[in-house]
């Protein structure tokens, strides 16, 4: 596979994952309506009931949407696996070295949080996605995910 072609697959993947996650979100709202209308229509507004339903399809939407990061994760880091055979992260490299916290059992999507916040805390922009260019360790740790952070800093220039 090509490198356009990997990034189209990696592109392809976290758009229905993005997809996936908006239906999620959508099908939650109108749960949580269609709940408070029950609610307003049997008298029960202010209720404990109400509340526990919320909390219930809270509690679901929130182990759905883990489910679905989770899946693309996996996806991510099976795609990766499968074009750059031979790439064990962190051989070689001392983490250490790196200015944020590196955890190699973290998930990926964890570990794009922690670099992401990491950069995005700089005042500047372009200082940023300089120092994010020469991290070497980032695109190690990262994997697939580094070019999306890239791609990030990059329009936060603009």
């Amino acid at each position: 596979m090509t490198e356009t072609e990997f990034q189209i697959a990696v592109n392809k993947l976290i758009s229905e994952a993005n997809e996936e996650s908006e239906k999620a979100k959508a099908n939650y709202e109108e749960d949580c309506r269609q709940a408070g209308y029950r609610a307003a229509e049997n008298r029960t507004w202010r209720s404990s009931i109400l509340e526990q339903t919320l909390q219930r399809l809270k509690t679901e939407y929130d182990a759905l949407v883990l489910k679905i990061q989770e899946e693309l994760d996996e996806s991510l880091q099976a795609l990766y696996a499968e074009n750059f055979p031979g790439g064990i992260p962190g051989e070689g490299i001392d983490p250490d070295d790196a200015p944020y916290e590196v955890d190699y059992s973290l998930s990926s999507r964890d570990r794009y949080v922690t670099v992401k916040n990491y950069y995005l805390a700089y005042d500047d922009m372009a200082q940023a996605l300089f120092d994010y260019q020469k991290d070497y360790i980032a695109k190690d740790y990262l994997g697939t995910y580094y070019d999306y952070l890239l791609q990030l800093l990059l329009l936060m220039q603009e």
